[in-house]
């Protein structure tokens, strides 16, 4: 049987994986454009090590990772940018940016804790089971759980739905 082309299985990985890479990297910086930039990224860094990584058990989770870790790396050098610039200029407004509420949504996902962000991702967004997501990550199913469960009642905090639902089941007790 012959070698099938390392050409072919790349393009069948990137046509399996590169819609959920593309959400899971929205979800991560709110920009369309950098989401592309880092599922390009990420897809480039694979095909350079496409010896390796034609050889891994979980591609997707390889991928994951890497978009994981480029976008964390974004968020840190854009930070580093921020805070040198922030002392010469002022914010144009020139580019319209994503709406209120999905700021509020990505501002309250970056405050979360690692792991609790990166599983929140994994699951809930992407779609992994708890227990793939651990495997992804490194981690034991349970504590993935638990990094989930306190990262959805964080984000819920910090987005006010706790007193929306609260206000929402006072009313309907009146009825």
């Amino acid at each position: 049987m012959a070698d099938t082309d390392p050409g072919e299985e790349f393009r069948r990985l990137f046509e399996r994986t590169g819609r959920s890479l593309l959400a899971q990297a929205y979800l991560l910086t709110g920009d369309r454009q950098e989401s592309q930039d880092l599922v390009q990224d990420a897809f480039l860094r694979a095909w350079r090590n496409w010896a390796r990584v034609s050889t891994l058990e979980n591609q997707q989770a390889w991928l994951r990772r890497v978009l994981y870790n480029l976008a964390v790396n974004r968020w840190r050098n854009i930070g580093l940018r921020r805070s040198r610039d922030s002392r010469l200029s002022r914010l144009d407004g020139a580019s319209p940016g994503p709406g209120v509420g999905h700021l509020d949504v990505m501002s309250a996902l970056r405050s979360l804790p690692e792991n609790q962000r990166k599983s929140l991702v994994l699951v809930t967004i992407i779609g992994l089971s708890p227990a793939e997501a651990a495997r992804d990550m490194g981690a034991n199913e349970d504590t993935v759980r638990v990094w989930v469960s306190r990262a959805r009642a964080r984000m819920k905090l910090l987005l006010g739905l706790d007193a929306m639902s609260s206000a929402s089941g006072a009313n309907d007790d009146r009825r």
